[in-house]
């Protein structure tokens, strides 16, 4: 009661302009504060919608991928594995391939590779020649070597190990 009273008699002392700035001016704070509250929830939100979104296109495509993974065949069933080193079996896929390779070394039971091929196709078929002989990929780097426009070669480099 006491404070309703001397905010009226303090209102009184002003004149009408002063009044209607105050006003203004306590709107305005009331609104910037508000803002400022909702603000972050606001941004939050945006950014969980745009993840949410992000998220559901993932999700279509791999729909999409799951229907297609049942077309492919594993072509290693009904296959002995090979009796032999790993350096053995290696070199037999790699001349079955007509690949000569650069580099060829065994570290620590991980086998370095290294060739060149025409198409990088083939490297993904050998590696699948790999993984029936139970070979596991660890590395694999393909670049392009660019000898003209019209011809290229990829350089492969491949890191396997032996799972058994």
């Amino acid at each position: 009661m006491r404070f309703t009273k001397s905010f009226k008699d303090w209102r009184q002392g002003l004149s009408r302009r002063e009044v209607r700035v105050i006003a203004a001016a306590i709107l305005l704070i009331m609104i910037t504060s508000v803002m400022l509250f909702f603000e972050p929830i606001w941004r939050t939100h945006q950014q969980l919608q745009a993840n949410v979104a992000a998220r559901e296109q993932d999700l279509n495509w791999l729909n999409e991928q799951a229907k297609s993974v049942s077309k492919f065949e594993n072509d290693c069933a009904g296959r002995a594995i090979k009796n032999g080193s790993d350096r053995e079996i290696l070199d037999l896929i790699l001349r079955r391939n007509q690949l000569r390779t650069k580099v060829n070394r065994e570290d620590g039971g991980s086998h370095f590779l290294e060739f060149e091929v025409n198409d990088a196709n083939k490297v993904l078929k050998m590696i699948g020649h790999f993984a029936c002989e139970q070979f596991a990929l660890k590395r694999l780097s393909i670049n392009r070597l660019l000898i003209d426009e019209n011809l290229g070669r990829y350089v492969a480099k491949i890191q396997l190990r032996r799972v058994r």
